[in-house]
């Protein structure tokens, strides 16, 4: 339902950054599947279902490895080692039946993904990155091992600007995965405030991805996806 076959059908004419060698390397692309992710408009989840199907669609139409993992709450579902353009079909299905829900379990996720990758490639984190465990022992799983490793940071319109999309006033704010409740009363000082406490985080995210040689690019999900591929992506390295 999420997938643009108008966009895939562009895509021939793409190549990840992995298919400068012929060897057999491999595309791995894992999927914040927490609460967190399924909010926004446009969502972040469908966002980052969409972009992931793009991305594989290029992983197999050039007969490299793809899998696929979506995590939350400590799980971890993989579909993995797919190979060739007759694929397709079954990794759509596996991307529009995921469900978003639970805390993060990043760590845990990551520790995981590593473990068990095998050769040489790239891998590809879609997430918002907003973790209360933190993100930096998951990461540290991922730098090095012959692979790299880019972070997208899938961010909403709402939470780039909130102020701009109508959060004014008295609010009680629950934490979309742990019920942790709120009360603000929020004023252009605290949207200010706010702004500079995400660009504060976003930024170390950034700083600490560039000193482990892992790319990182904060996404609004309200970008033509188009734009992004064609462009965005090309620009920073992962499609070429």
């Amino acid at each position: 339902r999420f997938v643009d076959w108008n966009i895939y059908a562009r895509l021939d004419k793409l190549f990840l950054k992995m298919f400068l060698e012929e060897e057999d390397l491999s595309l791995i692309i894992a999927i914040d599947s927490s609460a967190s992710m399924n909010w926004g408009n446009p969502n972040k989840f469908h966002f980052s279902r969409r972009l992931a199907m793009a991305l594989g669609y290029v992983g197999l139409v050039n007969h490299n490895r793809v899998s696929l993992f979506s995590f939350h709450d400590n799980e971890v579902l993989p579909l993995s080692s797919l190979r060739g353009r007759r694929r397709t079909r079954e990794m759509g299905q596996w991307l529009l039946d995921l469900k978003a829900g639970g805390r993060g379990g990043f760590q845990d996720a990551m520790k995981r993904i590593a473990l068990g990758r095998q050769g040489r490639g790239v891998m590809v984190i879609l997430s918002d990155f907003m973790f209360k465990e933190g993100y930096d022992k998951g990461l540290r799983y991922l730098a090095g091992g012959g692979y790299d490793t880019f972070c997208l940071q899938i961010l909403s319109p709402e939470e780039i600007d909130p102020g701009k999309h109508g959060l004014v006033g008295d609010l009680k704010l629950t934490d979309i995965e742990d019920e942790d409740v709120a009360e603000v009363t929020v004023s252009t000082a605290l949207l200010k405030k706010y702004k500079e406490n995400l660009n504060g985080y976003c930024g170390a995210l950034r700083d600490f991805c560039v000193r482990r040689d892992i790319m990182h690019s904060t996404i609004d999900t309200s970008i033509d996806m188009s734009v992004l591929l064609m462009d965005y992506l090309r620009k920073r390295g992962l499609l070429k």
